[in-house]
């Protein structure tokens, strides 16, 4: 093998790598992303919650 060949087959290797990686950054970003507003969005203020009125006298 020359010195090529390994450039050659080094470049594939990485490409391959960062193909690999990209969809897995995608996908856990968003996940990341969407957990962190729905938690943001979801706290509620105590005042505000209605609690469960009973029926009884």
């Amino acid at each position: 093998m020359t010195i090529n060949d390994v450039s050659l087959l080094g470049k594939k290797v990485l490409v391959g790598v960062i193909i690999t990686l990209i969809p897995f950054i995608i996908i856990f970003g968003g996940l990341w992303l969407t957990q962190k507003l729905l938690s943001e969005n979801h706290k509620s203020d105590p005042a505000t919650t209605n609690s469960p009125k009973s029926t009884t006298p």
